[in-house]
Order: structure tokens, then C-alpha cells, then sequence
């Protein structure tokens, strides 16, 4: 799985290269980092906790002009440091210049699909998954013409649902699980 991801990350920055050497340059390429805080739902316990996590994620597209550009990404969240959930997004995204200043208001908006990287110690007959949804606002720092740094606020949402076979006694029962990540993220990234 992660070959797969580090093939699809060097094939969009090979065709982002490539896209640079035309006279019109109408893609773009965005990778960014982040930190998230905030509350994990679960409905077997019935409980809320708190907890933090990082995440990566990288996304390419077309710009039709400043204020609207359209791709898709994906992405490795990883929730919770005390007992680590990851998820793997694939998400599609629009974003936008507000201004063309060389520091200028930004936003994004990603909705997708997450599925969890299942660890050694998890045995579940399906994997964990549900809807990814992440709007952002922040600030772009116009370096050169093709290149640009940014800073984003954002709140990120990640339900996961799956069932598990539980056993109690000689008894054969069903769980159906939902998780709900609700979470506050900063991100700091990189657009070419």
C-alpha cells in the first residue's frame, strides 16, 4: 500500500513537471502536513475522547482560473496517539485564490472516502470506513510564479463504520461499530 501511495505521489509530480514546461500553465500540484486535535465518538463504549494526530496529504488538479481549481488527492491520517487509528483518504477537492496579492486568503474544501490501515493486532472481517470531509480557510505565500507556500485552519470529519464477530461465552454475536473523528487541524503546504 504504500509503494502504491509513493507511485501515485511521483507520477503527479512528474506530470506537474512536465504540465510546467508548456507555454499556459494550467495545473497544479499541492502537498501538505498537519496536526489535528479533537474528539473521538464510539458507539460501543457510548464515550468521547480527546486526542491529537498528524497527516499528510498530497493532491493535483486544474486550475481554471484563481478563484476555482478542481482535483483530487490522497491522504494518511494518522488519529490518535495513545492507541493509533490511520486512515487513508481519497478525496476529490476544490480550491481558490480570494486576491491576487503575494499574500493572499485561501480556501479548500476535500470530500472523500477514508479507510483504515488495519494493524497487526486487528482482526475484523471488513475494514473500518466511511466519509472524509475536510473544508479549510488560510494564507498563501506567493514565492515565484509556480510555486507558493501556504497555512490553512480547517475542521476535519472521519466516520468510520465496520462490524466485528464478538463471542461471549459459547454465544456468536455481531457488533456494529461507528466511530466518528471530528477534529480541528493546522496544515502547513506547498503548492507547484
Amino acid at each position: 500500500m504504500r509503494r502504491t501511495i509513493l507511485m501515485l505521489i511521483f507520477a503527479g509530480l512528474a506530470l506537474s513537471l512536465k504540465a510546467q514546461d508548456e507555454k499556459e500553465i494550467n495545473y497544479y500540484s499541492h502537498i501538505s502536513f498537519g496536526f489535528n486535535l479533537g474528539n473521538l465518538q464510539r458507539s460501543e463504549f457510548g464515550s468521547n475522547t480527546k486526542s491529537g494526530g498528524i497527516g499528510f496529504r498530497y493532491s493535483m488538479g486544474y486550475e481554471f482560473n484563481r478563484w476555482l481549481s478542481v482535483g483530487g488527492g490522497i491522504g494518511y491520517e494518522f488519529y490518535n496517539f495513545d492507541n493509533p487509528d490511520v486512515f487513508i483518504p481519497v478525496y476529490a477537492e476544490i480550491r481558490g485564490d480570494l486576491t491576487e496579492w503575494k499574500v493572499r486568503p485561501i480556501y479548500s474544501m476535500e470530500l472523500g472516502w477514508g479507510v483504515k490501515v488495519l494493524s497487526q493486532f486487528e482482526n475484523w472481517d471488513n475494514k473500518p470506513n466511511g466519509v472524509y470531509f475536510r473544508p479549510a480557510v488560510g494564507w498563501k505565500f506567493q514565492k515565484r510564479e509556480r510555486f507558493a507556500s501556504s497555512i490553512s485552519f480547517g475542521y476535519e470529519l472521519q466516520h468510520a463504520k465496520f462490524r466485528r464477530d464478538d463471542s461471549w461465552d459459547d454465544d456468536l454475536y455481531i457488533v456494529n461499530i461507528k466511530r466518528l473523528y471530528q477534529r480541528y487541524s493546522i496544515n502547513f503546504g506547498f503548492e507547484f
